[in-house]
């Protein structure tokens, strides 16, 4: 099964904030979705494809927990989708 793992993760958010339309405090509330995933232990660690559709979908649904616009958060998907 294929994960996103940190660096690919890390990768990922630099781009996004690198294109300049990500502010350091939207990084950081992505972060948040997905630390719980990228610190499992064992081989359990990463963001499945599920655990990222669940993050994406509680984006969507949550928008009053965040800074992020609905067209940041397809943007977030599809640079996250790439590494999986």
């Amino acid at each position: 099964m294929s994960h996103i793992d940190r660096l690919e993760f890390k990768k990922a958010l630099y781009k996004l904030r690198e294109s300049g339309s990500f502010s350091n405090h939207e990084i950081d509330e992505i972060e948040n979705v997905f630390y719980g995933s990228l610190h499992e232990s064992n081989m359990s660690a990463g963001i499945s494809s599920s655990e990222l559709e669940k993050g994406i979908e509680y984006l969507t649904r949550h928008p009053e927990n965040h800074h992020l616009s609905h067209d940041e958060i397809k943007k977030l998907e599809e640079v996250l989708k790439h590494y999986l």
